[in-house]
């Protein structure tokens, strides 16, 4: 999103090995003491440095600074804002969790992971239909619009 929007950064390595993210500086930065997080040093409107934890939040922040990507016609505007809450909400979490139980089924110790592994490639398999229907939706809707106007 910083390459599309043309902002510049610095990427600050966090070493989750050592439980970096756990530290006070990282803590104030990322309550929740995951990644993503920004501190932006020119923020939007000025003043002190803005910090920024989750996905979704940092890229309505970065679109809305960027002024791209963010439509302010509220038609528009919220079809963004469900799609980035839906990546947070589905895409997100799921893909990581069948990601999860598929490398601790790897390790016996872990147990059986099959109920898991069927839950999670079976909600990746049924998200994935839902970003096909909505790009196919959007596409004929596109075409048609198009057709409307010429």
């Amino acid at each position: 999103m910083l390459e599309e929007c043309g902002i510049p950064y610095t990427i600050k390595p966090v070493n989750i090995g050592r439980g970096d993210q756990l530290s006070p500086s990282f803590l104030k930065i990322s309550p929740n003491g995951r990644m993503p997080a920004i501190v932006d040093h020119e923020p939007l409107g000025g003043g002190a440095p803005l910090t920024i934890f989750e996905s979704g939040a940092i890229m309505m922040y970065l679109a809305e600074k960027a002024g791209r990507f963010w439509p302010q016609e509220p038609h528009c505007k919220y079809e963004v804002v469900q799609w980035i809450l839906w990546q947070m909400a589905n895409q997100g979490p799921k893909f990581g969790e069948q990601g999860h139980f598929h490398r601790a089924a790897q390790d016996p110790k872990n147990g059986d992971q099959a109920y898991a592994i069927l839950r999670f490639d079976s909600e990746v398999h049924r998200l994935y239909g839902v970003i096909n229907l909505d790009c196919s939706i959007s596409v004929i809707w596109r075409r048609a619009n198009t057709r409307l106007r010429i």
